[in-house]
């Protein structure tokens, strides 16, 4: 059993085995369940999980929105057009994605235009475009960093470093998309300070919005606390006390 979080706490082995079920062994598996955690432990573990991705979606969703805008902007206005996407500059895996975009688009019943495609694109898209292999004549990077991201730190103003920092962004947002583990990752606190201070990069006024509304820090710290039941005088028969465990 646990007593902390509150939410836990609620966790009995009647819920614990309904979940079981409902969530499927094979999911509650990576928490544990048939190996080193029973239905109690693997439901919380799994419970947990589920409310730093809730907790995390606040940066995720603001950093996919603020780069995609930004990158728009400042191609919009180097490439003079606002479909700069069909420019026949982008390399084939970018121009497929383009295009399945529009394929989307189409099948919806929708009118294909630049307002339209560029929030159809989808965030892999967007970390793309710091891909080394536009860093070429006529080409959007290195010019376009401090536009792009007009308050990255000169040290990190490089295609190379700012691709590392999108791509981790990039894999915690599927892994919390397709309803993966996070809760076992050891540095999870630290990447989403980092994630804050990219979005910081491409928008002081988008980083100050998320930290007004996060919950990430304090859910994080809020941990599972084990609540085991001992015998008071060491008497199994008598009274029982509620001791927490770390």
């Amino acid at each position: 059993m646990f007593n902390s979080p509150a939410w836990a706490a609620r966790i009995d082995a009647e819920l614990a085995a309904g979940l079981v079920k409902a969530v499927s062994n094979p999911r509650l598996a990576t928490y544990g369940l048939g190996a080193s955690a029973n239905d109690i432990e693997a439901v919380a573990k799994h419970g947990r999980n589920v409310v730093l991705s809730e907790a995390m979606y606040p940066i995720l969703h603001m950093l996919e929105v603020v780069m995609r805008n930004s990158i728009h902007g400042a191609f919009r206005e180097h490439f003079q057009a606002d479909d700069w996407y069909d420019q026949g500059w982008l390399n084939r895996g970018h121009e497929a994605l383009v295009a399945n975009a529009k394929a989307e688009l189409v099948k919806r019943g929708r009118i294909i235009s630049p307002d339209r495609v560029i929030p159809e694109l989808r965030f892999g898209f967007w970390c793309g475009m710091f891909s080394g292999a536009y860093e070429v004549k006529h080409g959007p990077w290195p010019a376009l960093l401090p536009s792009v991201l007009p308050r990255v730190p000169k040290s990190w103003r490089t295609c190379a470093r700012v691709r590392r920092r999108v791509e981790e962004a990039r894999l915690i947002r599927n892994r919390v998309f397709h309803h993966e583990p996070i809760a076992h990752l050891p540095d999870l606190i630290d990447r989403h300070r980092r994630f804050v201070e990219l979005l910081g990069w491409f928008s002081p006024d988008a980083r100050q919005h998320v930290e007004h509304l996060c919950r990430f820090g304090p859910i994080f710290h809020d941990s599972l606390v084990r609540t085991r039941m001992e015998p008071v005088d060491g008497d199994p028969a008598g009274e029982y006390l509620a001791i927490q465990v770390p």
